[in-house]
């Protein structure tokens, strides 16, 4: 039993091990060809394991590019958001809003947001499947958070929801949408201030 056990483990082990080889070696693929531009063959060789092997575990190329946009998502909404809105709500508000930009302008988070405008037409689960497990996973943290707290006097909060959406607009603004037409890479440093500013001071009574 105890060996059968080992092998079961160890066999889940290097499942595990072959499915992140293969979402990496999909994510840089992707990243560099574009979704139309992926086919299964390279991810293989990028991550060295057999096309059947992808197959097995991504039954399609949608799959796979669902399976790189979920970890995306993962990596975004992380426990560390959900701890920084422990704090006090001026440090809490700004550690997160500095957190959301730093991902937002990413390349990595810029060039896949542009994969799936692009493929959204031709494969529309795709962007509900981004948008759901992204922005509105990060929509539905921060309204979580304005609802405990919108009896707080410090907070000038009349619907939860909406203040969420406004507050993380501001952080992105058009700044986001240069970012996406290749315009430029983001937002300055001191320009990230004054939007963090901004949207803080938009529910906070400051």
């Amino acid at each position: 039993m105890v060996a059968a056990a080992r092998i079961e483990r160890s066999g889940s082990g290097q499942t595990d091990a072959k499915r992140r080889a293969i979402l990496q070696a999909g994510r840089a693929v992707f990243l560099k060809h574009g979704f139309g531009g992926t086919s299964m063959d390279a991810v293989a060789a990028a991550a060295r394991v057999s096309k059947m092997t992808v197959y097995r575990h991504f039954g399609s190329k949608e799959d796979l590019f669902a399976g790189v946009i979920t970890e995306l998502c993962e990596q975004i909404v992380a426990d560390e958001l959900e701890a920084m809105l422990q704090r006090d709500p001026p440090q809490a508000l700004r550690a997160f809003a500095e957190k959301m930009i730093a991902i937002v302008f990413a390349a990595e988070t810029v060039e896949l947001h542009r994969i799936v405008v692009a493929e959204s037409r031709r494969f529309p689960r795709l962007g509900r499947y981004f948008y759901a497990n992204g922005p509105e996973a990060c929509i539905a943290m921060l309204t979580a958070y304005f609802k405990r707290n919108r009896n707080d006097p410090r907070f000038r909060i009349r619907d939860p929801r909406r203040a969420a959406e406004e507050f993380l607009e501001l952080l992105r603004g058009y700044a986001h949408l240069r970012a996406l037409l290749g315009m430029e890479k983001g937002p300055s440093a001191r320009e990230i201030d004054a939007r963090i500013d901004s949207a803080v001071r938009h529910v906070l009574r400051t």
